[in-house]
């Protein structure tokens, strides 16, 4: 029978290498040890994706701050550590080889490789600010023989080809790009200048490791930067002088440069879905047939590159962070399991955030994990235990979901009339409503492992302890304060108010926004989106909304994620306005009295309501009340200490695989 994802199974050849599908997982960068990071691309592997490329590894020192020094002959062993696992599953692996140009930064660890930058021309990463020293001819040939030599060393490991980038403002697409190049030698210049130390990089991995390896290059499709940078047309021209070398087996697009960052892994706020792919076409028709065109960037379901695939946009194609979130993705599609699929939400908490510390993932926390939390590591209960949740927020479900896939009898009491907790109601916000999928895909999870849930069920102590559970965790979360408490005034235990104001709490307010006034002022304490969300909602009933906020940043919490770019703008686009470095002193009637936290004197903002997004405490009493009884009881996520979505997930998959451990009574204790 056929289905919408049939033109995805179909294996590719790549060089002397045939892929699995045309499904394949890009390069991303989890930071983790050789070990671990084999265990994670294994896991990937054995869900049926059908290729790999590794993380970047740099060629030369005056790219990478420290780490693997990629370009040594030892580092083949590393290699064979993190490539071996995923090979041994049937699937191919590439390493993509990188130096970051002007973004890159010069060894630390070692006083020998201390220097500059290295670039194309002297203009510094709008990121890392650094200015990058013109490469001399010296500094050229010192990279391309890196690049060999590391390219040697990928294959002497067991490595079944080298991806080279020339993307994203690093050195190749700084050489490649005319805005970063402004060369007027054998280097620089025209198009075919520009394309030579990509194509002096081809000969020299190729004149190294031979015909039987497998050579790509990854490109910017697009940096953003109008017709003085790289576009769409001048990319085509590029592939047209890589292809008339016949160097490489593969080309690969991504888009974008630092200046354009959050375009790179746009969150799903963005609604950004596939922006290459209309343009890809043009590049896969200048390839003729002959080598195939792998494109990535904001794909997150199968669905989505089965029709880049139909349509001859590319000939496979790339999902990161939807193998992050579920690494059994392409066997659950091929099966017919979609159901089944944990979604990525796209809230790049967990992944983008944590760049350069251990990858996490909001919605798979065993990502990352692999080695001790896998899927072939965590083995049924040896003795299955009768387990009572409270609380059907993100951490009491993936407890549940957790405990019950060790076997073990789970029942799940809610409060309310539905699943969810506070993240429910943060899908309510504008442009955020996939975080419904944490809670969608949780709840499918354990309706098929067979937990039982009650809603409507006020847990007393009494009805805990009679329920008689082996093992008992309490998720009962967290609730707003309106006291006006902060820890940036350490003068005040509250904002002062009058008797007759009307203040509410920000889930009440977007509970019922008829709560709320014609003038609201919103106080945010804590950098999120809510109190930005909140006032979207407000100003489109016609109500004048200000958020001011004490830092100097609004929203400075959805700035590492990349929301902000595509969030902020249209907050003020809606009306809403905002003040910055501001403290509310006073709440009165009908307005506010603020001041700066520069200096200055006051000033009243009339306002008819005040919404204190601010301080959240733990709803711990329960959870007081029974170890205090003595009972079997442990508290997870916000019950612990108010924080965010991956920290209660991750407390409650960590939870509810220690049911039956003997872990309790420590747990009851510290936490």
């Amino acid at each position: 029978m056929n289905t919408p994802l049939d033109a995805l199974w179909q294996r590719v050849r790549i060089g002397p290498v045939e892929t699995r599908n045309r499904i394949y997982m890009p390069a991303h960068q989890p930071t983790l040890a050789a070990a671990e990071y084999g265990a994670y691309l294994a896991e990937r592997a054995r869900g049926g994706v059908g290729l790999i490329v590794t993380h970047g590894f740099h060629v030369h020192p005056a790219s990478a701050r420290g780490g693997a020094a990629s370009w040594e002959p030892g580092w083949a062993e590393s290699v064979r550590e993190f490539v071996g696992p995923a090979k041994a599953e049937g699937c191919p692996v590439f390493v993509q080889i990188t130096h970051m140009g002007a973004s890159g930064h010069r060894r630390t660890d070692d006083l020998a490789q201390w220097g500059s930058v290295l670039a194309a021309s002297a203009i510094p990463s709008p990121v890392h600010r650094a200015m990058p020293k013109p490469m001399e001819e010296h500094d050229i040939a010192e990279v391309i023989r890196g690049f060999a030599e590391t390219a040697a060393h990928v294959q002497a490991g067991g490595g079944d080809g080298v991806e080279i980038h020339g993307s994203h403002g690093y050195l190749l697409s700084n050489f490649l790009s005319p805005w970063w190049n402004r060369r007027d030698d054998a280097w620089g210049g025209d198009t075919e200048r520009r394309t030579r130390l990509a194509l002096e990089v081809g000969r020299a991995v190729r004149k190294r490791c031979g015909s039987g390896f497998a050579i790509g290059i990854k490109l910017s499709l697009d940096e953003y930067l109008g017709p003085q940078g790289t576009t769409p047309e001048e990319t085509v021209r590029v592939v047209h002088l890589l292809e008339r070398e016949k160097l490489f087996d593969y080309v690969c697009l991504s888009h974008t440069d630092y200046h354009f960052n959050h375009k790179l892994v746009p969150p799903a706020s963005s609604g950004e879905t596939a922006p290459l792919a209309e343009n890809a076409a043009k590049v896969r028709a200048a390839l003729a047939g002959r080598i195939p065109l792998l494109i990535q960037g904001s794909v997150r379901e199968l669905a989505t590159a089965a029709r880049i695939v139909e349509r001859g946009q590319s000939d496979l194609v790339g999902l990161v962070r939807a193998h992050i979130a579920d690494p059994e993705i392409v066997n659950k599609s091929r099966e017919g399991r979609t159901s089944e699929i944990r979604r990525c939400v796209g809230a790049n908490q967990g992944c983008w955030r944590r760049l350069g510390q251990n990858l996490s993932c909001t919605v798979n926390p065993a990502a990352g994990r692999e080695k001790s939390h896998g899927a072939t590591v965590i083995l049924p209960a040896a003795q299955p235990r009768r387990v009572l949740v409270i609380g059907g927020g993100p951490a009491g479900l993936k407890a549940a979901e957790a405990a019950a896939s060790r076997g073990h009898d789970v029942t799940l009491w809610e409060r309310s009339n539905r699943l969810g907790g506070q993240v429910r109601q943060a899908a309510l916000l504008p442009d955020w409503s996939s975080w419904n999928f944490v809670v969608d895909d949780l709840a499918a999870a354990l309706a098929r492992r067979g937990v039982a849930i009650r809603l409507d069920t006020v847990a007393t102590a009494d009805s805990v302890q009679a329920f008689g559970a082996d093992e008992i965790i309490v998720a009962t979360g967290a609730r707003w304060q309106t006291s006006g408490f902060s820890t940036f005034r350490t003068d005040r235990e509250a904002i002062e108010r009058a008797p007759d104001t009307h203040v509410l709490d920000p889930l009440t307010a977007l509970a019922n926004l008829e709560a709320c006034g014609r003038s609201v002022l919103i106080v945010d304490d804590n950098g999120d989106y809510l109190p930005h969300g909140l006032a979207r909602l407000l100003s489109a009933t016609g109500r004048t909304v200000t958020v001011l906020t004490a830092d100097a940043m609004p929203a400075r919490k959805l700035e590492p994620t990349l929301d902000w770019p595509w969030l902020m703008p249209r907050g003020a686009a809606a009306g809403v306005k905002l003040r910055t470095s501001v403290f509310v002193e006073r709440i009165e009637k009908d307005y506010a009295v603020l001041r700066n936290a520069l200096g200055g004197p006051t000033e009243v903002a009339m306002a008819d309501t005040v919404i204190l997004s601010m301080m959240r405490e733990s709803d711990d009493s329960l959870y007081h009340l029974l170890a205090g009884r003595g009972l079997p009881v442990r508290r997870i996520g916000d019950c612990v200490a108010p924080r965010e979505v991956d920290d209660a997930v991750l407390e409650g998959f960590r939870e509810g695989h220690a049911v039956g451990t003997g872990a309790v009574e420590a747990a009851g204790r510290v936490r």
